[in-house]
């Protein structure tokens, strides 16, 4: 029997809340602000999260192929944008390999934060192919 998740929470599988490293728990956040949204081809998530008794939240980007299609390969070019906070783009030189999740990084610091109910901006290029999509706040 071959079973899986279909539907629009099964698009996140792989990068949701739970799958952050270095989080024991909930108890020992301050918040968290969570941001998704996705296209035909990907699925992105953005968090901002402040561990309590920390002066410094961190934040953490993630992009999962969606795509019905083999697999980026080459190079994947991404950037971000979030109101009034953080910006940033990269580059991976070499997207193949046996996942299709790409953890973008995390950053840090005492400094601003996107509001809650705020959106971020993802735009990612790969193989030919250009998408611009926002990431929603998960409230």
């Amino acid at each position: 029997m071959i079973s899986g998740c279909t539907g629009k929470d099964g698009i996140y599988s792989g990068i949701e809340k739970q799958d952050l490293t270095g989080i024991e728990s909930a108890k020992e956040l301050e918040f968290i602000y969570e941001y998704r949204g996705h296209t035909d081809n990907w699925a992105s998530s953005y968090y901002v999260y402040q561990k309590k008794d920390s002066e410094y939240h961190i934040t953490r980007l993630f992009l999962k192929y969606i795509g019905g299609e083999t697999a980026p390969s080459g190079e994947l070019q991404y950037a971000y944008s979030t109101e009034g906070a953080a910006t940033g783009s990269g580059m991976l030189e070499d997207a193949a390999g046996p996942s299709v999740i790409y953890n973008l990084g995390s950053s840090g610091g005492n400094g601003t934060i996107p509001e809650q109910d705020s959106a971020v901006k993802m735009h990612v290029e790969w193989n030919g192919g250009t998408e611009d999509f926002e990431l929603e706040p998960v409230l």
